[in-house]
């Protein structure tokens, strides 16, 4: 699987190789992903992405995809499969993740951390402004067939 490197250049890649890893859960309902609107409290305040954070030490991407569900909306999700890897501008290695929310569960968003919740669709999210330089990218390898979402049964 490659990695995509979102605006960095080679050298920036290396040097961030010893960086943070962040999980990011691609959750759908029907033909809408979750997304939201990160709170003013956190880094990139305001901007829209995929709901997810940082791996602590000693967890794997799947429990940290888990926890982080459970702290930014409260919810319990079943991860699936990983199904890209990209790098952040900073240099923040992210996983980002398949996983499964029950139809009936509603995410509620905690304050700290999350501002608004969305299910919105491709075109949708296309047409948003304000997002995290990954989602775009997200989409772009979504899109050109790189990233393969869909759900094995």
């Amino acid at each position: 699987m490659r990695v995509k490197s979102i605006g960095m250049n080679t050298a920036q890649q290396d040097q961030s190789a010893s960086r943070e890893r962040g999980v990011v859960g691609v959750i759908f309902r029907d033909d809408r992903l979750l997304i939201i609107r990160r709170s003013q409290t956190v880094t990139a305040p305001g901007m829209l992405c995929l709901p997810g954070g940082g791996i602590e030490q000693g967890e794997t991407e799947s429990e940290a995809l888990v926890r982080e569900m459970q702290e930014e909306l409260t919810i319990d999700v079943t991860p699936k499969r990983m199904c890209w890897r990209s790098v952040t501008e900073r240099g923040t290695q992210l996983a980002w993740w398949i996983a499964e929310l029950d139809s009936e569960t509603t995410p509620v968003a905690n304050p700290e951390e999350v501002a608004e919740v969305h299910w919105l669709r491709r075109e949708e999210i296309r047409n948003a402004v304000n997002m995290l330089p990954s989602l775009p990218a997200f989409l772009d390898a979504w899109e050109s067939g790189e990233i393969n979402l869909v759900m094995e049964t």
